[in-house]
């Protein structure tokens, strides 16, 4: 690493106190919060508690923080919707169908819970078949396996841009391309690819692309964005509805007429955390605006390629994410030792990571504000515990 980057790793660890007690490699579940965002909470809520709340500003509030977004994912601001986490996003593009009986809806089985569960909803309620395509560790032919699973009834495909358990990075814009020669909707779960990976929403046009704050962005729980295309906006009915949802005082009320907002923002509600929402902004912001995203994802890319290299490299050790294929996502499981003994184990040393259930694995994160040592006391750490749980 040269002097120029070392610096802006320690400056940008400076901000997080925590990554700086820990080995902190799990920014696929939390990230840490800086110093500016706690501060920019801390900020609105004292300004809320000595000024009292305000719907102006509520809604300049907003306004911010679609932009942050809009400028973040390079898409117009027109089509962003602010949400509370990936699962609202799912849940705006899975359940925003007039789904009737018979219909078909296409998932992968990498697709995380926030996915699977909108899906099984629409399935139970409505009599929706879910057609399940296996794509394994996502190295062989996803597009010939999805579009295998098309009929004349399909109407959605769901899928991830990076699969929170393999860590394989989807070919979403290849995907979005098939949806449109057949005329279906994807919806994309972008949990671990928003902050992570290259995502120019503005080129790649996904019809609905669910983001969490929390994660790779490092922003505070439940507050994230959903990027909702053009096409999207027309061909999606809103499911939830509130004040922020619809154009004030353009309501017939004797029809049960309404005219919802212009823009993606239709299938927001009233009534969120306003200082989170000032807490995400700032985030966001700090890592698009001082950090670059160019930077910050092959800072993450080129650390998930060393702990590919150093976990691969231990006995016992076997590393499922593709190499040629991941970000910062590696999953991996230790001969003899189960997952959640090994993430007990680790926390022992400082080093923090998570065990998933499907496939059973332990799967460690690679982000920005990392260092080589981070990953260097991680594998030290993978290996002690191998040899102490299984005398070995």
């Amino acid at each position: 690493m040269s002097v120029d980057q070392a610096s802006k790793v320690d400056t940008i660890r400076a901000e997080m106190p925590y990554a700086q007690i820990n080995a902190f490699l799990n920014a696929g579940s939390f990230g840490p919060i800086p110093q500016r965002t706690m501060t920019a909470i801390h900020d609105y809520m004292k300004l809320e508690f000595e000024e009292g709340r305000s719907f102006q500003r509520e809604a300049q509030t907003k306004t911010i923080a679609r932009e942050a977004a809009a400028s973040a994912f390079r898409i117009p601001v027109s089509n962003v919707a602010l949400t509370r986490h990936t699962t609202d996003g799912m849940n705006i593009g899975i359940m925003g169908l007039n789904w009737e009986p018979g219909d078909e809806l296409i998932i992968t089985d990498t697709e995380h819970p926030g996915g699977q569960y909108p899906a099984y909803v629409v399935a139970r309620r409505f009599g929706v078949q879910v057609r399940r395509v296996n794509l394994g560790d996502g190295t062989g032919d996803v597009l010939g396996a999805i579009e295998a699973a098309i009929s004349n009834k399909t109407r959605m495909i769901v899928t991830s841009h990076l699969t929170w358990n393999t860590g394989t990075v989807l070919p979403v814009k290849e995907i979005q391309e098939l949806a449109n020669k057949y005329n279906l909707i994807l919806v994309c779960d972008a949990a671990q690819s928003a902050g992570s990976i290259p995502a120019n929403l503005g080129e790649l046009d996904i019809d609905v692309y669910a983001t969490p704050g929390q994660k790779w962005l490092c922003g505070p729980e439940g507050t994230g964005a959903t990027f909702v295309s053009d096409r999207g906006i027309e061909r999606l009915f809103q499911t939830v509805v509130g004040g922020s949802s619809m154009q004030y005082g353009l309501t017939e009320h004797v029809g049960g007429y309404v005219l919802p907002q212009s823009g993606a923002n239709r299938f927001e509600v009233a009534g969120v955390n306003q200082p989170a929402i000032a807490g995400y902004t700032s985030s966001v912001s700090w890592i698009d605006k001082e950090l670059g995203m160019d930077w910050v994802h092959n800072r993450i890319a080129t650390l998930g390629q060393y702990a590919w290299d150093k976990l691969s490299a231990i006995d016992g050790v076997h590393v499922l994410t593709p190499k040629d294929m991941m970000a910062g996502l590696i999953s991996f499981t230790v001969e003899g030792v189960e997952p959640p003994a090994l993430v007990e184990r680790m926390a022992q040393d400082n080093v923090i990571v998570r065990n998933i259930g499907f496939p059973v694995c332990t799967r460690l994160s690679t982000s920005f504000y990392n260092t080589e040592e981070d990953v260097d006391k991680a594998a030290a750490s993978i290996d002690n515990a191998r040899r102490e749980l299984t005398g070995n």
